[in-house]
């Protein structure tokens, strides 16, 4: 066994608010310690410095306005009015160099994983009600630390703010001499004692009580939803039986040779890559559809029919959660509906006219963007905080045209132009997906007064494929590697485009 090395460590608490806090590095454990002083001090002044950042911390620091990112090392100058700086750097010869600038310049450094020549280490801290402890564990693996946590967290008495409540009252109080108020004191912790002694397991009794109350209540809401649906199948059963719809939903269903089915199929795999990625349905439906021989003005009413519902849930969500930032909407908006009206009746009138041409212009179309997509999921992520000159009316512009002729590509054009500008991820794709549903019910609104809208069997397909798939795409997102999917989709992308253009040329 290891010999144990003393924690000479003396705790303190700081008021990270009032002193400002340098990180170099970028892995996981920065991420850590950013979270942790963001956590118990949310407006601490925070930069990070170094020449990549992980995905984690772009992310992070996109939603706060106190943390600021420098892609490239850091350099005298920028020590200056910053009090404590934290190091987690494999590069061993920069930080000897950060070590020496630091002590320089009177600057209280943690090296993370070096406790010998750190000055300070950032505590694990435990928060319960009013009480908030900070545990030093001598620089332990975050696995380790996490469990201590849960013991000692599990060990604080749940009515330990009663407890200080009553010590509080009898504190200082005016009808009590020095003396008095001490032996009330006393008193009061020894019977609080005595009381934990008598009932040790009083704590735990009721959390566990909180579990399996949380678990029944999980249970019954499942049973609940099932219970309902089977009701709603019943009425629905019932009517179609009452009213003897059968034939007329089976003639339905088995139309323009059971083309319902195949879309369920492609409502399936479609909502199966956008709800595990949050991209691609567009391009994934006119993929499959065109290589089904589908008219590609069908193909575009279809999904832009069904993307109707969809878009519209995440704009919601959206808005309800302050992500949406109406003047880029506007911005954007306006002009894709004048693309997507643009777009709508050039396909209609080309897709009737010039198949032939339009359908393997589509596919190349689609061929591009599945080779892009191949290509980022290779791509080191580099956040550019300078905004471009970008017109974003042009952007909008071009956007809608492009979603409302091909059937899809809105995601890539437009929300990946703006990410790229270094904007902010949350509002670009809040204000995205809003102006996004605006094109979509263009779109459909176009597509059915000029084709009318004998397609419905294709959209009730997409939907109710989508429907069904929902649930497993959220638990696959958990289970598979972002970067992994990507290569999947690009591939299938790629794959079924050039099948598409070998088809429709031969």
């Amino acid at each position: 066994m290891s010999e144990v090395q003393p924690n000479n460590m003396n705790p303190l608490f700081l008021n990270l608010e009032r002193i400002p806090v340098l990180l170099v590095g970028h892995d996981d454990l920065i991420f850590r310690a950013v979270k942790q002083i963001c956590r118990n001090a949310a407006h601490c002044k925070i930069k990070i410095y170094d020449e990549e950042m992980s995905e984690e911390i772009i992310r992070f620091s996109a939603e706060k306005s106190n943390i600021k990112l420098f892609y490239q090392k850091i350099k005298e100058e920028d020590l200056e009015n910053f009090g404590l700086l934290i190091i987690s750097t494999e590069d061993h010869e920069y930080e000897e160099q950060l070590i020496h600038l630091s002590q320089n310049k009177n600057i209280l450094i943690d090296v993370i994983g070096k406790p010998k020549i750190s000055d300070f280490s950032l505590v694990s801290v435990i928060k319960k009600e009013n009480i908030k402890l900070g545990i030093s564990s001598n620089d332990y693996s975050p696995e380790v630390q996490k469990r201590i946590n849960k013991i000692i967290e599990h060990s604080i008495p749940s009515d330990i703010e009663e407890f200080i409540g009553k010590l509080k009252f009898a504190h200082k109080h005016p009808l009590m001499n020095r003396e008095e108020e001490l032996k009330t004191l006393d008193n009061i912790t020894a019977e609080y004692l005595d009381q934990k002694q008598k009932h040790p397991l009083a704590d735990s009794e009721f959390e566990n009580l909180e579990k399996i109350t949380k678990a029944v209540r999980r249970r019954a809401n499942i049973y609940l939803g099932i219970i309902g649906v089977m009701v709603l199948i019943g009425v629905l059963s019932y009517i179609l039986v009452e009213f003897q719809l059968f034939p007329d939903i089976n003639e339905f269903l088995n139309r323009d040779n059971h083309i319902f089915y195949k879309m369920l199929a492609v409502g399936f795999v479609a909502e199966l890559v956008v709800g595990s990625t949050g991209m691609g349905y567009g391009i994934i439906c006119t993929t499959i559809l065109l290589m089904l021989n589908i008219a590609p003005p069908i193909i575009s009413a279809s999904i832009h029919s069904a993307e109707t519902f969809t878009s519209a849930a995440g704009s919601i969500s959206h808005y309800r959660l302050k992500n949406v930032n109406m003047k880029l909407v506007k911005a954007l908006a306006i002009p894709a509906i004048i693309g997507a009206i643009i777009g709508a009746l050039s396909l209609t009138y080309f897709g009737e006219h010039y198949a032939h041409i339009v359908k393997p212009l589509i596919s190349c179309y689609t061929l591009y963007l599945g080779i892009n997509i191949l290509r980022n999921a290779f791509k080191k992520n580099k956040k550019n905080t300078q905004k471009s000159g970008r017109n974003i009316s042009i952007l909008g512009l071009t956007g809608g045209f492009i979603d409302s002729f091909t059937g899809g590509g809105w995601g890539p054009m437009v929300t990946g132009s703006l990410l790229k500008d270094g904007r902010t991820p949350r509002y670009v794709i809040g204000s995205s997906t809003l102006s996004k549903f605006i094109l979509t019910i263009t779109s459909a609104i176009t597509f059915v007064v000029t084709i009318g809208i004998q397609h419905w069997n294709i959209v009730l397909g997409l939907l109710i494929g989508g429907i069904v798939t929902a649930p497993f795409a959220a638990l696959l997102t958990s289970r598979i590697p972002i970067k992994k999917m990507f290569v999947v989709i690009g591939i299938l992308i790629i794959v079924l485009s050039l099948i598409s253009i070998v088809k429709s040329l031969f």
